[in-house]
């Protein structure tokens, strides 16, 4: 009887591909996907080896493997697509770029010989850009045995590439002889210090974090004290379990807070019809075990909240108003110019505030912008309502300044729905609206102090401002 060589009974395993898309046969012929994909795969040992948030590491690979699979597309009922090889490619670098950049920053960590006052002073992350030290110090936890000591620092800076703002938390074992990096945590949103918490089982550090933007997602680190090793603990893989265990039409859009004496968490749900500031689904509560270094829900209780109905305003456009929902005295109206202020909207929002004697604060004016592909609208501020002969004119932009959102909400008997043009005088009123990057720029930038002194910080709450009609 003849044997073949072993090398001929080999089965090879064809490198992961677009394979759930609608046109997988041509996107897995792709020679540039599988090329880029190579990178990300290489990407993704290089931050292994500098990183000790392995499990982290892991999920992150996951997700990207699943995105190349669905081809960068997504849909509700998460079935197969059409896929474009250029948007693949392009997401692809994408990916490669955010792991270069998480490479860099956990390789630029030291650890000094030992900690003292230099630890509230000096930025221990070589990667963070003009960095500063926000708050740093030390934490103990558990009894004798396995009682532990760190170090931490939260930190504040831009990072390296492009100059895009960046928050940290880092922490370091100092219980024995010499201090050792456990682990951080970075994000462009906003960081705490970490927790240490002895929950009678285990000892538990963890790194609350959010990404920017109105999502808010989890951008936390865990890490669990075990048989004399810190080991990390996967935190988003539950999410993905998640869906499968809520009913059709529902699902968590945002980030979650944890209880990790329970290893649990309380968080609300929202409908598929919901505005994404406002949840209507219901609440759930979940109980996590720790499998495979990666949280998994051990049970799950989901109450739901009955179907809102809601009425959509019946006034004209012209005729709503918007107010803050705290006691800040925050309104908003629309007025229509002699002459348009752009090409994309003939109406100005003009935005007040009044004091508890209703004298004027401040006030400012916005035309509207559109953008094209998956649309959304902008606030551009502008000078006043302009005149007969002259329309609104645009305010300079300072260099760098970010895009004002403004969402905009119409009531719908099955919740609200979200309005992607800009206003116009012939469209419905809003019901609702969503402007959280009004709101930072009005605390970062400020506005002008009539004194001459330096700009005035204005603290707007980033909430739903909801419509009524003028009688």
């Amino acid at each position: 009887m003849m044997l073949l060589p072993a090398l001929l009974l080999t089965t090879v395993t064809p490198p992961p591909c677009p394979d759930r898309t609608i046109n997988a046969a041509d996107l897995c012929q792709n020679r540039e996907i599988a090329a880029r994909w190579a990178d990300v795969e290489t990407a993704m040992r290089a931050w292994q080896k500098v990183d000790p948030r392995k499990a982290t590491i892991a999920e992150r690979r996951d997700e990207a493997l699943a995105d190349l699979r669905r081809g960068f597309e997504y849909s509700p009922d998460d079935s197969p697509q059409q896929a474009n090889a250029d948007v693949i490619i392009e997401s692809l670098g994408y990916v490669k770029a955010e792991i270069d950049g998480l490479t860099q920053i956990a390789s630029s960590i030291r650890t000094p010989a030992s900690f003292g006052p230099g630890l509230a002073r000096d930025c221990l992350v070589g990667a963070v850009v003009n960095c500063v030290v926000e708050s740093a110090g030390f934490l103990n936890a558990g009894e004798e045995g396995k009682a532990r000591a760190i170090a931490w620092q939260y930190v504040s800076g831009l990072d390296a590439g492009g100059g895009i703002p960046l928050h940290m938390t880092i922490a370091w074992d100092v219980s024995g002889a010499k201090p050792a990096l456990i682990g951080y945590t970075s994000t462009e949103g906003e960081a705490e210090p970490p927790r240490l918490v002895d929950n009678g089982e285990d000892i538990i550090l963890h790194f609350p974090a959010r990404t920017a933007g109105t999502g808010e997602g989890n951008a936390d680190s865990l890490f669990l004290y075990r048989t004399g090793a810190w080991v990390n603990i996967g935190m988003n893989s539950w999410k993905t379990e998640l869906r499968t265990r809520l009913p059709e039409g529902m699902g968590l859009w945002k980030g979650v807070d944890y209880d990790y004496y329970g290893l649990s968490s309380y968080f609300p749900i929202w409908r598929d019809s919901d505005a994404n500031c406002c949840a209507t689904g219901g609440n759930a509560y979940a109980v996590f075990k720790i499998v495979d270094d990666r949280l998994k829900i051990d049970t799950l209780d989901f109450t739901p909240d009955a179907a809102v109905q809601v009425k959509p305003l019946s006034c004209p456009i012209l005729k709503a108003s918007y107010r803050s929902p705290w006691p800040t005295r925050f309104t908003l109206h629309f007025e229509k110019p002699a002459l348009p202020p752009s090409a994309q909207s003939d109406m100005v929002a003009v935005i007040e505030q009044t004091d508890e004697d209703d004298k004027l604060i401040f006030r400012r004016y916005f035309s509207f912008a559109g953008s094209n592909g998956f649309g959304s609208t902008t606030l551009i501020p502008v000078d006043g309502l302009g005149d007969a002969q002259n329309p609104p004119q645009m305010l300079p932009e300072a260099e760098g300044e970010e895009s004002l959102y403004f969402h905009a909400f119409i009531g719908e008997p099955n919740g609200m729905k979200y309005v992607s043009t800009p206003p116009l005088p012939g469209s419905p009123a809003p019901l609702g609206v969503f402007m959280p990057d009004l709101a930072r720029s009005l605390w970062y930038d400020g506005i002008a102090d009539p004194k001459g002194g330096p700009p005035i910080r204005v603290e707007m709450p980033r909430d739903m401002w909801m419509g009524e009609c003028a009688e």
